[in-house]
């Protein structure tokens, strides 16, 4: 099985494991940071707005966004037009994400947040996932991207999908992904401490990381599979 994948995505054995065990090894160290007293206050740094970590993920998600439409647009072999259509809704959508992880430029301008928007914004910035009935159900996104991750790579198992299918090596991503959503949400409705529930909250901005990682894993991976297909 190993030696198929590799082969079928044209990756050495050791970047496929890099890739599987990296979201186990990040999770790891951010659990750790939030366990020795001495590096709590660094863990909640790395999570806080305009940190490493958020910034981290605007990159991504915006450098992943821009590679799969140029990708698609400039691809030089046939492509299924289902497969081009995805592609290039969901590289959109990072695009989207990426704009909304940064407040659309509001916390690099510092421009002011329209008097009308903000009355409807339940942190008063300019974005879309904090307006009145998505604010705090951002869990419900995550729980459904890795749940997709996972759907997709059983995808794989049928030719005709194969274009647009998951690698099965991304399992550890989606799996994390879907796990911390999933006690993301019950935390929304059972409390189990202040200290507790705070964590909770602050490592989502970790695991939009993983989620914008996971893409970009998602379009390399699939896209020198297609390069390389004969």
């Amino acid at each position: 099985m190993l030696k198929l994948f590799s082969s079928s995505y044209n990756v050495s054995k050791r970047v496929m494991l890099i890739i599987f065990i990296t979201p186990i090894i990040l999770t790891i160290i951010m659990g750790l940071l939030f366990v020795f007293p001495s590096t709590e206050k660094l863990g909640f740094w790395l999570l806080e707005e305009n940190s490493p970590i958020e910034l981290l993920t605007f990159i991504i998600f915006l450098y992943t966004g821009i590679l799969g439409i140029y990708t698609i647009k400039n691809f030089n072999r046939p492509l299924e037009k289902y497969a081009k259509v995805f592609y290039l809704f969901f590289s959109i959508c990072l695009i989207l994400i990426a704009m909304e992880e940064i407040s659309w430029g509001q916390w690099f301008f510092h421009f002011d947040t329209p008097e009308e928007w903000a009355k409807i914004n339940g942190q008063g910035e300019t974005t879309l996932h904090n307006l009145q009935g998505m604010q705090g159900h951002s869990g419900i996104l995550r729980i459904l991207f890795g749940l997709g991750g996972m759907f997709g790579i059983i995808l794989g198992s049928f030719n005709k999908f194969k274009t647009i299918s998951v690698p099965y090596i991304l399992v550890s991503w989606f799996f994390i992904i879907f796990c911390h959503a999933v006690v993301d949400s019950i935390q929304d409705r059972v409390s189990i401490s202040v200290k507790y529930d705070f964590a909770i909250v602050k490592t989502s901005e970790f695991i939009e990381l993983l989620i914008a990682g996971s893409s970009f894993l998602y379009f390399w991976l699939n896209f020198k599979m297609l390069k390389d297909k004969k």
